[in-house]
């Protein structure tokens, strides 16, 4: 075996172990995830954009926080819980990212107005996965609908992956980074405009 590929693996071990030492506490602790960095406006953008629930993997659905262990089994830790539901937490910090980057209106569906949105934006996840102090993996794909036409009017994949700090706080953070390095490739998608 190659001396890189024993380090590594040495290193997810240790790793592995300070997440399992974390979760020996006796107590849940609830973690949240950090308000939206500051981003520039990416330029023109459409009216209006309604922001459905994103889809989770199972997994990540769990109000336990989901790690990957040095086997690659996915580990929900029972000590180490989500403060909000994860896709509400996510789809909401989604939403605040964007109105960061874009002048438009942007909110959570249900619309709250009467006037229809330019457009309805939909997040499917297949891969949100990390360990504190390693990579987290945010992987999926986008897609924007014209809700007048039904028809969709852009679609991409994004495959990102952030550092996380240390301990679940760090991990929750790469959660956030995660979701606003996707608003940053949306928010520019939008602004390249030939939408249909």
């Amino acid at each position: 075996m190659r001396p890189a590929l024993i380090l590594a693996a040495r290193t997810l071990a240790v790793r592995t172990l300070a997440v399992l030492a974390l979760a020996a506490c006796s107590s849940p602790n609830y973690y949240l995830t950090p308000p939206p960095a500051a981003s520039a406006q990416a330029g023109a953008s459409p009216g209006s954009i309604a922001v459905a629930d994103i889809s989770l993997p199972a997994y990540a659905e769990a109000i336990e926080i989901a790690v990957q262990d040095s086997t690659g089994a996915v580990v929900l830790e029972k000590n180490a819980l989500w403060a909000d539901t994860p896709r509400r937490a996510l789809t909401r910090h989604l939403v605040a990212s964007l109105q960061s980057r874009l002048s438009a209106r942007i909110s959570t569906e249900p619309w709250p107005s009467f006037d229809s949105p330019n457009y309805r934006l939909e997040v499917f996840v297949d891969r949100m996965i990390g360990v504190p102090e390693g990579p987290f993996q945010f992987t999926g794909q986008y897609v924007i609908v014209s809700p007048i036409s039904g028809g969709i009017v852009a679609t991409d994949r994004f495959a990102l992956t952030v550092p996380a700090g240390p301990g679940y706080q760090g991990l929750i953070d790469a959660h956030a980074r995660a979701v606003e390095a996707l608003a940053d490739e949306i928010a520019a998608r939008l602004a390249r405009g030939g939408l249909a």
